[in-house]
Formats: C-alpha cells, structure tokens, sequence
C-alpha cells in the first residue's frame, strides 16, 4: 500500500478502513523530538516552509477565474484527480486548495491570511497547529476538511460539543455546496438510520464521545462487503465508514484533558439486588471513619485492615451471594466511600430534574449520557435520593489513546497545544507546529495574587469586579465549580450588579451567554471553560477602555488549561486583560498544599495580605507540576489498562 495514497473503502483499504499500525513514538525519542520542535530554530523552519506553501497556493489562486465557474470546476477536477492518486503531498493539494479558497470568498467574502492557510497545510501532513485563539480556526478546518474531501476520502470534523458540530456544519453548509460536497452534524437523538445517512456524507461534524460510541457499535456487527460482492443491495452493516481522516477542533482538550475518561458501551440489566447492595454498601461507609477504617488514594479510597474488619463484621447470609466474597464486598464499600467523600454536589454532578449529570471537570460543561461504572452512579443516585439507573454491564469499552491511533490520517488545532508536546507524539505519533498569529497579541497579564483565605479572595473579586463595570469594561470571570459560581452570583446580586452565569445548569444556552460577554459593562461568570469554541466579539468603543478582562477564579491542573482561559481576551491583536486570583483553601493550591505549609506561608503576608508573588509562583509551578505528573501517570495507567481489557475480551486491534 502506497503510503501516499488516500483513504477510502474500496479494494485498496477494504470496506471499513481503520489502521492497524500503532503510531506511538518511544518516550525517550518522544522528549527529544518535542524539545527540537519546541526551539526557535525549528519553528522558524516549519514557518519558511509553510510560507512558502502558502505562496505558491496563493499564485495558483491569482490564476483561477474570480468567479466559481466552469473553469474553475474544471481547473479543480483535474487538481482533485491528481490529488486522489498521489496523495496530499502533491502539488495538486496546493491547486485544490486554491480553489477552495476562491470559493470561500465567492460564498462568504473571507480572505483567509496567510497563518490560516499555513493551519490547514499542517493539518493535512497529519500534524496538529497551535494557532492562537481568534484567528479563525472554524475557517482554517473547513480549508482543510473540503481539500481532503475533495480527494474522496470522508472526513470527521470533530469539535467540543453537539451544539457546535451542528453550528459549524450549517455555517460551511454554502461552501461545501459550492464545491460539491455533503455535509453532516450527528446528534444525540439521532436514531442508526439517521447516523448512517449522516456517515455518509462527504464531511460529518461530530462530537468526539458521540463518534467513539458509534464506533463501539459498529465493533460489533458484523463486516460490511463492497459493493461488487453483492451488487450493492443489502443494508448496510456499520453506521460509520471506517476511520479515514479525522481533524480535531480543539485537539488538546479530546486528546489529553478527556483521555483520562474511558468510553463503556453498556446494556442495561434486570438485577433487583444492585439496588440493595449499593444501598447497604452506603450504610456501612457511613460508619467507617477516616484515618482508622479508610484512608484516600487516588481517584477513590484505600480500606485498611480495620476497615475491613468492619466490613466482614456486617456481613449477612441472607443478602446476595456475591456479597459473601470479601473482595466483592470491600470494593463495593470503596465504591460507596467515594460517592459518599469524594464527589460533591455542583462540582463534580449536579441534579436536574430527578436525575444525576456528571459534569465534565475540563469544560464545565453536562456530560450528557455519560454515566459512572460499576454501580457509583446508582450509590450517588441513591446518595442524593434520586430514583436509581438501572444496573449496567460492560459490552465494550475503548479510550481516545487506543481510538483515534486507528484513523488512517489525523489532524487538529487548538491554542494551546506546546505544554503536551511530549504526550501527543508519545501516544498519537502527533507532532505540533506552532502557528503565528497574525497580529502581535495585546493581552497583559497581571500577576497573581494568592490570598490566605477564600473570603479574602472573593472580596478582591468583587472590588476588581465592580470597578471595571463601573467605567463599562466587561468582565469573564472563571470559577472551579457549578457552586463557586453561584456563591459569586450571590454575592454580585447582593451588589446589584447585573451579570449572567454559565455553568452546567445553564450549558444549553451556552454559546448565546458566551457571545454577549464582551459588551459594554457585561459581566460573565463562568465555570472552567465553559463557552470554548464561541468567540466573543468586543466593539471598538470596548477596545478603546481596555478589552475584555478575564479574573481566573481557580488554578488549573496545567499551565495549557490556564491559556485556554486567558485566551477568551485579546483575540485577532485588541486588548485585553487577564489575572489570577486564588486562595490557598480551595482548588489545585488548596488540594496540593499541607495545611500546615499554609499555616506557615500565611505569616509571609504582604500588607495587602496576599503572599509575595516569589512565592505565589513557585507555588503555581510545584502544584502545576505535580498535578500534571500525577494526570500523566494516570493516562498511562488508563492505557495500560485498556489494552490490557481489550485482550482479554479480544476486542480490538488484531496483533502482528
């Protein structure tokens, strides 16, 4: 198989085309290619490249018809028949994507400057571009995506959410017209014959957990055939097409941030028991006490001998067998002991409606048909007197670091990509280009302040938030969880001041909330990075008062997740303004720091009672560092683990 050739079902890469080759680079070449790629030296080679690409796309446009004719569909066919047969790295790629610009400009009357083209060039040799927030990556994707669908192979253009896959394929809708493309948005709803009908279009938009289940259920049923075995008659078999191409919109948040969650395909079950055992398991961790009978581990809690001593003292013949095996009964305990100590209410679930919705800790937002395994989701349900799911058992599972490794050709963009350099090459064989902005960024950056206390820390917000509404400056300001931002809330209304709060309860008008945040003297309070992928536009008499300013409430498990945040301000070149605010009670400070280190840190005050920014830094950075390792670690492990299942349900990549 030529390595130039693209993917499709056919007879060159079967009915249903998914790679077999494991693309991960050892760790060791892993660290150093990602240190070269990150010196200035190579960055300044992969821009000379990339421009001079991008030069010779814009001469192959300036001698092609202004107008989308004949001439063009004919100059563009020839350059898709090329392109079909040699591959992306012929020069028919640059033609083709002439073309495509001419036609962006004809439907939308958008230029695309040079770094957007050079993001969509990156995409298409299979690496991922850092392009920073608001220069229009939407754009540089659909560049991207109608080139390679030009050249017949289906492209999945993966995004954050349902709302914005559905956003974006409706907005390129015109373009993809134009050149004579279909195009799709999966949803939720969708029923298999509404998902297979999407699939088939040329470009399906869709979010990643809804792709990765359609996958899970294609795994199994049974093969589909070509269509010369049986004329092309029978139904199809498989909802998806294979695995193709994929480009990733924000590509660090799916492939790191959500990677350390593993995607179950199961059924639901009649067991009677479940119930009664998760509720009896609840009782008993009641009764344990912390440090003697249990004491936390990561991601759960640890039983000690005397915990288990308890446990074995409240065993009852008459419950369910399985509650006789020590090992059944302790984990299920542990279970209980996490639903019970570890998940809190509006941080980590919230209840809607009866029922309970995980919240995804990345974006803020509700996971919606996410549930937790192994009979946590119906302890918590039980815990919060919600009626319980029914019980579950695993049909299939897979994580994104075994998933997207099976696409033929993958590429993404995010903002913040360079801190997982090292990652993205070790596990998806993925190599970052960072891509100029085109415009020097405006954004200052005051430096933190960490105050001792959490109510220390919200009087601050409030006296920073009332000052810069008082002069008309919008302000973002991102909190750790659902109840952070409705103890901001209160306090604003306490205020009056007039603001809107987006969090999980209110992810359904997201964008909308978003979108209205830079306006005159609009205050946004907002839950991590809730409205990601939504720009928000300032005018210019909001630039001429200093842009949008973002307060960052919490600080996150990785510098990258603080940039995604700072970046809502200061887009395409205007001003803006971000700060820090924390307290060493609460969030990564609070979760990482002996209280007694806080005790000690606290009698270095400053007179405004904050501690020396030497020290607030060298805080961040050891907290960051170890938060990160201990995510790193924790990915590895998932990995490990999900590999390890796939061979004992001999479910997944065959070996070689």
């Amino acid at each position: 198989m030529r390595k130039a050739s693209i993917p499709a079902p056919g007879h060159l890469f079967g009915p249903y085309p998914e790679s077999t080759s494991a693309p991960a680079v050892p760790s060791v070449l892993a660290a150093a290619q990602a240190h070269a790629g990150g010196t200035r030296l190579i960055a300044r080679w992969q821009r000379q490249r990339l421009l001079r690409q991008v030069a010779r796309v814009r001469k192959y446009q300036a001698g092609m018809p202004g107008f989308p004719g004949a001439e063009l569909r004919r100059a563009m066919n020839e350059a898709r028949a090329e392109m079909a047969r040699d591959g992306f790295a012929s020069e028919a790629t640059l033609r083709c994507m002439a073309g495509v610009l001419s036609c962006i400009r004809a439907v939308s009357g958008h230029v695309l400057r040079d770094n957007q083209i050079m993001a969509a060039l990156t995409v298409l040799r299979g690496e991922l571009a850092e392009m920073p927030t608001g220069e229009g990556k939407t754009l540089s994707t659909a560049l991207a995506a109608a080139t390679a669908a030009l050249a017949g192979v289906p492209v999945h253009v993966i995004t954050s959410n349902d709302y914005l896959a559905a956003r974006d394929a409706e907005q390129m809708r015109p373009l993809y017209r134009l050149l004579g493309l279909s195009v799709s948005a999966i949803k939720q709803e969708f029923k298999r014959d509404e998902r297979i009908e999407a699939y088939a279009c040329n470009l399906t938009y869709c979010s990643a957990k809804e792709l990765v289940f359609d996958y899970l259920r294609d795994r199994m049923s049974p093969m589909p055939k070509l269509p010369d075995d049986d004329l092309g008659m029978s139904a199809p078999t498989r909802v998806l097409r294979g695995l193709c191409m994929a480009i990733i919109d924000e590509a660090d948040s799916v492939l790191i941030d959500e990677a350390l969650t593993p995607f179950i395909l199961s059924e639901s079950y009649k067991e009677a028991a479940q119930v009664r055992l998760c509720t009896l398991a609840l009782q008993i961790a009641e009764r344990l006490q912390p440090g003697p009978d249990y004491h936390p581990q990561a991601g759960g809690m640890e039983l000690s001998a005397a915990g288990r001593a308890v446990i074995a003292e409240q065993v009852d013949s008459n419950e369910h067998a399985l509650w006789a095996i020590p090992r059944y009964r302790e984990e299920l305990v542990q279970l209980a002991l996490t639903a019970l100590r570890i998940f809190k209410r509006d941080e980590h679930y919230i209840v809607r409606d009866g029922k309970v919705h995980i919240v995804d800790a990345n974006t803020g937002r509700v996971a919606e048909g996410r549930a937790w395994s192994r009979g946590l989701q119906q302890m918590v349900e039980i815990k919060e007197g919600c009626k319980p799911s029914p019980a579950t058992r695993v049909m299939a599972q897979i994580t994104f670091q075994r998933f997207f490794p099976r696409y033929y050709r993958i590429g993404g963009m995010s903002g913040t990509l360079a801190e997982a350099r090292r990652e993205l090459l070790e596990v998806y064989g993925l190599p970052v280009v960072k891509i100029p902005s085109h415009k020097t960024s405006q954004l200052h950056i005051s430096p933190p302040r960490v105050y001792p206390s959490a109510a220390r820390r919200w009087a601050y917000v409030l006296d920073v938030v009332k000052a810069r509404h008082a002069s008309g400056q919008p302000v973002l300001i991102g909190t750790d969880s659902v109840r952070d931002s409705e103890f901001l809330s209160q306090m604003l209304a306490a205020e009056g001041l007039s603001h809107r709060v987006l969090n999980a309860r209110q992810d359904r008008e997201e964008a909308e909330l978003v979108s209205h945040a830079g306006r005159y003297g609009a205050i946004t309070v907002a839950t991590n990075m809730a409205g990601r992928g939504t720009d928000i536009h300032i005018a210019p008499e909001i630039a001429s008062i200093g842009g949008l300013h973002v307060i960052s409430c919490q600080h996150n498990s990785a510098k990258r997740i603080d940039r995604q945040l700072y970046g809502r301000a200061a887009r395409q070149g205007q001003p803006g303004s971000a700060e820090a605010v924390l307290s060493l009670e609460e969030g990564l400070l609070g979760r990482t720091l002996n209280p007694t280190i806080c005790h000690i840190l606290c009698i270095r005050l400053r007179s405004d009672g904050t501690l020396p920014l030497s020290v607030a830094r060298a805080l961040f950075r050891l907290a960051q560092w170890l938060e990160e390792n201990r995510s790193r670690k924790a990915r590895k492990q998932l990995r490990a683990q999900d590999v390890a299942m796939q061979q004992r349900m001999h479910f997944g990549l065959p070996s070689e």
